[in-house]
């Protein structure tokens, strides 16, 4: 949410090789990857809005947007998605949206 980078997610690179091709030839641009830090992302539930706000507020560095601007935390590592669930027991942190 602090900045404007784009993140693709892929389950293996060959994704990242499939999706470089169909842009160049279905848009004609050139397109380059850069490999992320990140270890994992995971969408953001919770049946009380203000909690999720107040994560989303304090955590803004680490949250982005998805396509349909679903709020989605970035894990820098398994620590960090461990000390997040364990300190919100209000929200719901899904692999799978």
């Amino acid at each position: 949410m602090l900045g404007a980078d784009w993140v693709v997610g892929v389950v293996g690179g060959l994704q990242f090789e499939v999706l470089r091709d169909r842009i160049r030839t279905e848009y004609e641009i050139p397109v380059k990857f850069e490999q992320t830090e990140l270890y994992t992302a995971r969408w953001l539930y919770s049946d009380n809005p203000a909690a999720l706000k107040d994560f989303i507020d304090k955590n803004r560095s680490a949250v982005a947007n998805d396509h349909d601007g679903d709020p989605v935390f970035l894990a820098r590592n398994a620590w960090h998605l461990n000390d997040a669930e364990d300190k919100n027991k209000d929200i719901v942190f899904k692999a799978l949206k």
